[in-house]
C-alpha cells in the first residue's frame, strides 16, 4: 500500500520497541503528525464504505486507527488485538468530515493511557458524536451547500460557470481540512489529559456519565415500543399502555427492551442475531396485536 495510506517507518511486532511505561503508570505519547494525519487520509478512504448495522462506521474508525494503534503498543500483540476489537465493538456514527475530531482525541487518550484509556475513550465518542454530528450537519452539509447551490444553479441558468467553480472551491476546502482533522482533534485531546493528568479519574468519570445520558436518552426518544391491549370488564376499559405503564414509567417497555438487548450483548450473542430476532419478535408481536 502507498506510503499515503501507510507510514514508511512501520515495523512488524517483532521489530517494534516495547512501549515505554511512565513512573505514573501512563505512557510516553510515540504519535506523530504524520501518523494522524495517515489517519485522517485512511478514513477518508473507506468514509461510511465499511459500515456495519450492528456498529455504524465502527469499522471504518477502526481501519482509519490501525496504524496508529500498531505504533501505540508497539510489540505488544495482545494489547493491539485487544484495542482493535474495541475499536470494531464501539458504536460509532459522526458527519464524516468532523469525525476525525472526535477520533484524534479519542487517540489522544489512548496513546497516553493505553487499555486503561479506552473506557473514557469510548464514553467520549458515545457522548459527542451526537452533538458534534449537529454541528457538523448544519455547518457542512446544510447551510454552505444550500446557499452555494443555490447560487451555483442561478448562475448556471445565465450561462455562467463562476458558480460551480465556487462549489467546487468549498468541497476541495473541506477536503484538505478533513485530511488532517485528526490532527487537531489529537491535539485537543492531549492538551485535556495534559492540563487535567491529577484528575484522570474525574474526566473519566465525566465521560462515562456523559456517555449513559446519550444512551439514556436515545433509548427514550429512539426506541419507541407500545401495546394496544385493553382490558374490558363490563362498562369500564382499561388500556394497558396509557392506564398501566405509562402511569409506572414512561416508554417502560423501550426500557426493558434496551435491558435484554444489553444483556444478550454482554452474554456474548451477536448482534445480528439480535437485530434479527428484533424483526422476527416485531413481526408476531405486531401480527397477533400484542405490539403496536
Amino acid at each position: 500500500m502507498s506510503n499515503f495510506f501507510k507510514p514508511a517507518d512501520f515495523k512488524d511486532f517483532d521489530e517494534a520497541s516495547a512501549p515505554q511505561q511512565l513512573p505514573d503508570g501512563t505512557y510516553e505519547p510515540v504519535l506523530t503528525k504524520e501518523d494522524l494525519n495517515i489517519c485522517s487520509r485512511r478514513m477518508w478512504l473507506m468514509d461510511t464504505v465499511s459500515y456495519s448495522y450492528a456498529t455504524q462506521n465502527a469499522p471504518c474508525a477502526a481501519f482509519s486507527a490501525y496504524y496508529a494503534l500498531r505504533k501505540i503498543y508497539g510489540n505488544d500483540q495482545d494489547s493491539f488485538n485487544t484495542a482493535m476489537l474495541n475499536q470494531l465493538d464501539c458504536v460509532f456514527n459522526a458527519t464524516p468530515p468532523v469525525s476525525g475530531l472526535l477520533l484524534g482525541a479519542g487517540l489522544a487518550i489512548e496513546d497516553k493511557g493505553h487499555l486503561q484509556g479506552m473506557a473514557a475513550e469510548n464514553d467520549l465518542k458515545v457522548g459527542l458524536m451526537g452533538p458534534l454530528s449537529g454541528i457538523g450537519d448544519v455547518f457542512i452539509w446544510i447551510l454552505p451547500m444550500t446557499i452555494l447551490g443555490s447560487i451555483a444553479g442561478y448562475m448556471a441558468m445565465q450561462g455562467s460557470p463562476v458558480g460551480i467553480l465556487l462549489w467546487c472551491a468549498l468541497w476541495m476546502a473541506i477536503l484538505a481540512w478533513r485530511l488532517q482533522n485528526y490532527n487537531q482533534g489529537y491535539t485537543a485531546g492531549a492538551q485535556v489529559i495534559t492540563n487535567m493528568a491529577d484528575k484522570l479519574n474525574i474526566l473519566t468519570d465525566a465521560a462515562s456519565i456523559l456517555g449513559l445520558t446519550v444512551v439514556g436518552s436515545l433509548i427514550y426518544s429512539a426506541i419507541k415500543i407500545t401495546t394496544p391491549i385493553t382490558f374490558a370488564y363490563g362498562d369500564i376499559t382499561l388500556a394497558l399502555q396509557t392506564g398501566v405503564l405509562d402511569a409506572i414509567f414512561p416508554n417502560l417497555l423501550a426500557v426493558i427492551a434496551a435491558v435484554i438487548v444489553y444483556k444478550l450483548i454482554k452474554e456474548g450473542v451477536k448482534l445480528n442475531m439480535i437485530i434479527l430476532g428484533i424483526i422476527v419478535i416485531s413481526c408476531v408481536c405486531s401480527a397477533f396485536g400484542i405490539l403496536g
